[in-house]
This record gives C-alpha cells, structure tokens and sequence, in this order.
C-alpha cells in the first residue's frame, strides 16, 4: 500500500539533479526502505507471537511459525532485493508466488497467520505496477477467507473487512503511485533547470573571458608586435588583466567598475585606445543597476576591441545618453563598416548580455562603423 510513497519519497530527493544528490539519495533511500523493514519484521513477529499463543495443537503452531519463518527468509533472500531496486517487472510476480506459497499453509494451519497481511500487502506494491499489483494483493486478502471457509471455521478477519482492505489497498497504491510519477517528472524538470543552469553559467563564462582577458591578451601582443613596442602600455594592460582576472575568480564587478562610476570607467577604457578618440556623456547621467553597469561597461570593451583588430579606422567616438526612458551608448569609428561578415562570438555574447538586461543591439555601416545599445530604465 505505501511502498509507492517509499518510491516517490526516493526519486524526490534525486531531483537534486545527477551527481550532486546522489550520495543523500542513496542515504535517503536507505533510510525510508528500513522504515518497510521494520514494518514488515514487526508484524512478522506479532503473528508469530499471536500463532504461538493460540488454541491449535503445538503440531499445528510450530507448523504455521515455520512457514511464517520462511516467509521472511524468503524475503530476505529474494525480495528485499527487488525492493531495494524498484523492480515492476515479471520478478514481482515471482517473489508474490513464493511469499504466498508459505503464507497460505501458515494461515491454515493457524488463522492467526492472518495478521502478516499488514507487512506483507506493502511489498506487492513495492515489485509491482500497481495495475499489476491488485490481483496478487486481492489473492492475498481473500487466502485466510478461503481456506478457513474450507476448513470450517470463522475467518480471523470478517468478509466486509477484507473487502475494505482491498479497495484501500488499490486505491492507496493508486494515488501515491500518480505522487510517485509526479515526483519524477519534477525530478525531470529540476535536472533539466539545472543542465540550463550550468550551461548559461558556461557562457557566461566563455563572455567574461571573451570580453576582458582575451581581449587583454591579444591588446598586450598587438602592442609588443608593433615596430615601436609600446612596452608602458603593455604593462599597464597586463596589470589590468590581472585585476580582472582577480575580479572574476572573487566574482566581483568587473576591475574598471571598482571604486569608480560608469562614466569615469568607460572614459578610461576609451583614452586606453590606440586611436585618436573621445567620449561625451550626454543628459543627466543616474543611477544604475550592477547588471546594467557590467553589460555596457563589456559591449564598450567589445566594441572598442573590435574597432582595434578589425575596422582599420583612424578614429573611434563614444557618446553615452541618458534619456528619460533609457540609457544609450554609441560606439562608431570612421573604419570600413561591418560588410557581409557573419556576427562573431564577441557580438552574439554582446547580444546574450543585452537580452539578460532587455536590452537591445543596432549595428550600421553607414560611413563607417556604428555599434548602439540601448537599456531601458
């Protein structure tokens, strides 16, 4: 009756996802499995108590006790097995077979055998779909009826009963079976949720490094390869590497952000170009979101990068607009446009960013190059 609440109970706590539960799983597992054990071990001794303390001869006591007996190893040897796995296959039928084999002699040769039932009719839930399970079960119920109809007795356990045990038996089986099924369907979901999860903490990642220490990288070897190495700027470079290295393993903001506001990291990031440049701030600049900082203080490092190894420009300008509505920035340079290139890592993760803050990405070649992003406020 209750083992489909042992099964959902377990698969619940695998909805931790793969890896990571599976040792409290396990644990878990563990401990509501021993909980039928004892149930079953319980009642086991009480109707062997209840066979011994009876009025049949000592023949007939000493009979049933055996047979109860074998039914628990019988369980031990075959059925805890398949219980401990959540076997629902043809075995289920196989140990239901063997258990009522013993249980049924024992009831005749003592209708105190009877009480078994309580640990006994669990287990056939626990091997068994519970569509499955109700014949086996039903035939379990209604064995002490018939055999002590057959001997000539009064059945341990009255006719109106039995029928209540059994439609509570299937009906229990039912619905913790429908909980046991819902249980793993969210345990489906939450590993699913969790495989996006890591999966979106990858690409953040990959444009974290993307963004600042590639692009750091490459900066260093562009100006160390020039036919006048810029040795001064290289360092100051390197050193920036460092601190945004440092900044992403402390998961902190971005190194620029540190101590200082948007617009006075952005006017760094600018005058740190190679080119001809500037940078205006247009409208009353106001507070922003972290996560508004960090996405364009990164499309501006992007986007200034991209003018550097790409656009052959002479000259790149940066305007950032505060609107009523909105926050704008505008990257353009006088290079030779975007073309028919296909979009690179760099803008799809200038993309991804944007979209995580409802932002939005326009790219012109009019005249040269352009790069607009806008957030709204």
């Amino acid at each position: 009756m209750g083992a489909r609440q042992d099964r959902a109970g377990a698969r619940g706590v695998d909805d931790r996802g793969p890896g990571a539960g599976q040792p409290d799983l396990q644990v878990d597992q563990h401990q509501s499995l021993i909980t039928w054990y004892v149930l079953f071990a319980v009642t086991q001794a009480t109707a062997l108590v209840l066979i011994l303390i009876d009025r049949n001869t000592l023949a007939d006591r000493l009979t049933a006790a055996g047979l109860l007996c074998l039914n628990g190893l019988w369980f031990l040897l075959y059925g805890r097995k398949l219980v401990r796995h959540r076997a629902e296959d043809w075995r289920g039928f196989v140990y239901a077979a063997g258990s009522l084999a013993t249980f049924a002699p024992a009831v005749w040769f003592s209708g105190n055998a009877t009480f078994a039932l309580f640990g006994l009719i669990p287990q056939i839930y626990m091997v068994l779909p519970v569509t499955w399970a109700f014949f086996p079960m039903a035939l379990f119920v209604f064995t002490p009826q018939i055999l002590t109809w057959l001997a000539g007795a009064v059945p341990a356990l009255p006719w109106p009963a039995a029928l209540l045990i059994v439609s509570f038996s299937q009906a229990f089986g039912w619905a913790i079976s429908r909980i046991a099924d819902q249980n793993e369907q969210r345990g489906e979901l939450l590993k699913r949720i969790e495989a996006l999860t890591i999966e979106a903490e990858r690409a953040r990642w990959s444009a974290e490094i993307h963004d600042t220490l590639a692009q750091g990288f490459t900066s260093i070897i562009t100006l160390l390869q020039g036919a006048q190495p810029n040795v001064e700027l290289a360092l100051q470079t390197a050193r920036e590497n460092l601190r945004e290295a440092r900044a992403l393993v402390a998961s902190n903001a971005p190194s620029p952000l540190d101590g200082s506001s948007l617009e006075d990291a952005l006017r760094r990031l600018v005058n740190g170009v190679t080119l001809p440049s500037t940078f205006r701030v247009i409208g009353d600049p106001v507070g922003l979101p972290t996560s508004v900082e960090v996405v364009l203080l990164r499309t501006v490092q992007e986007a200034l990068n991209n003018v550097a190894r790409h656009s052959g420009a002479s000259r790149v300008d940066v305007v950032m607009r505060f609107d009523e509505d909105s926050v704008s920035l505008e990257v353009r340079d006088d290079g030779r446009g975007f073309g028919d290139a296909p979009e690179g890592f760099g803008l799809r993760g200038m993309r991804a960013r944007l979209e995580q803050v409802g932002g939005t990405l326009s790219l012109s070649s009019d005249e040269g190059a352009s790069v607009l992003v806008e957030v709204p406020l």
